[in-house]
């Protein structure tokens, strides 16, 4: 879970902004970000709203969702009235109100009574690319699931199964190591389906030297983590093995590059031409080399040639180069998560499992 540290250090640095922009109430409808700010973790269907006033004060308003007292079919609605109640029962001087409009329901929006109101959607996510220490704790966590998912793969991916039966066993083993049930996110896609993209697992029977890159994204307590890695049914052939040493030898030289002031597109760049220059890859290389990961499994920065960002200290995002060839039978992709911090790069998921 968040600390109570680190949600008042989110607060102190949206306080920051508000100042900046004038803002002298910040409102948002947005469970992750209610989350982000106060520590209290609500369901995606469960109504709740976050107050942050100009002067430090901060507010978690919910509402009732079932009762056997009474009818509830509009928590939106009464969470609505609630707010609108509470601004007016703490009547203060709001010029100017933003609120997280991508998220939030107009309800809510409504509720607030102020000369302006401001769309605060981009405050929000460039206060959330630099994660503070408790965010890429939650990381870890979701990481070693994804550890104890591979560690159950690799003694099971062989001829015959199907790709069903490889996420039933992940799915033990996430459960098992978490201690309750996950929503398991991935891609489950073997031999050529994994070509041109992943996907949900069907019934697919994997055949000999098939490949199957089991990219998991648990989130357990809303932060994701993000990896694959890349199995072949019944061992691999000596042209998967080059190519597997090819990619994980570019992911290397990736992350030499990652530094704070480095271009996105400038690793993009390099780690593409690379693995352009080996004939065992055909060229193949199509997606992205790398997003930001967060309260989402995509936020900035995103490693792509058509980003302008630079990576920063607080960023926390994934590497993933991969090649995908039907000769491979397949796709090989190799995805680790990393934090850059005041001291370099770590690689979370090396710190989690080194055997992986």
């Amino acid at each position: 879970m968040l600390t109570v540290e680190g949600c008042e250090a989110r607060r102190r640095r949206m306080l920051g902004t508000m100042e900046e922009r004038r803002w002298d109430l910040f409102v948002t409808g947005n469970f992750r970000t209610v989350y982000y700010f106060s520590g209290v973790l609500k369901p995606a269907d469960a109504p709740v709203a976050f107050l942050l006033h100009g002067d430090g004060r901060h507010e978690v308003l919910e509402v009732e969702t079932y009762s056997i007292e009474r009818v509830i079919d509009d928590p939106v609605g009464d969470l609505g009235r609630r707010l609108g109640d509470r601004l007016r029962a703490h009547p203060a001087s709001i010029r100017t109100a933003a609120v997280e409009r991508t998220a939030t329901a107009s309800l809510l929006e409504s509720a607030v009574q102020a000369s302006t109101i401001e769309d605060a959607s981009k405050a929000v996510l460039r206060l959330r690319k630099n994660k503070q220490p408790d965010e890429v704790e939650e990381i870890r966590r979701s990481l070693t699931l994804c550890a104890a998912a591979y560690r159950e793969a690799r003694g099971m991916i062989v001829p015959g199964i199907t790709e069903l039966d490889v996420f039933h066993a992940v799915s033990r083993a996430i459960a098992a190591q978490f201690g309750s049930t996950v929503d398991i996110r991935g891609d489950f896609a073997s031999g050529e389906r994994a070509i041109r993209g992943g996907g949900p697992p069907t019934t697919r029977v994997l055949e000999l030297h098939d490949l199957l890159p089991l990219d998991l994204f648990p989130a357990p307590a809303l932060y994701f983590g993000d990896t694959c890695r890349t199995f072949a049914a019944g061992g691999a052939t000596d042209e998967q093995i080059r190519a597997h040493e090819v990619v994980q030898r570019v992911l290397h030289l990736g992350e030499s590059m990652v530094r704070p002031g480095v271009r996105v597109r400038e690793v993009y760049r390099t780690v593409k031409e690379a693995l352009d220059s080996e004939p065992v890859t055909d060229k193949s290389f199509w997606h992205h080399l790398g997003h930001g990961i967060g309260l989402h499994g995509h936020e900035s920065p995103r490693i792509i040639p058509g980003s302008d960002d630079s990576f920063e200290v607080g960023d926390v995002f994934t590497l993933e180069p991969g090649v995908y060839t039907r000769r491979l039978r397949g796709g090989i992709r190799l995805e680790d998560n990393y934090v850059i911090t005041e001291h370099g790069v770590e690689n979370l998921f090396a710190s989690v499992d080194m055997s992986l």
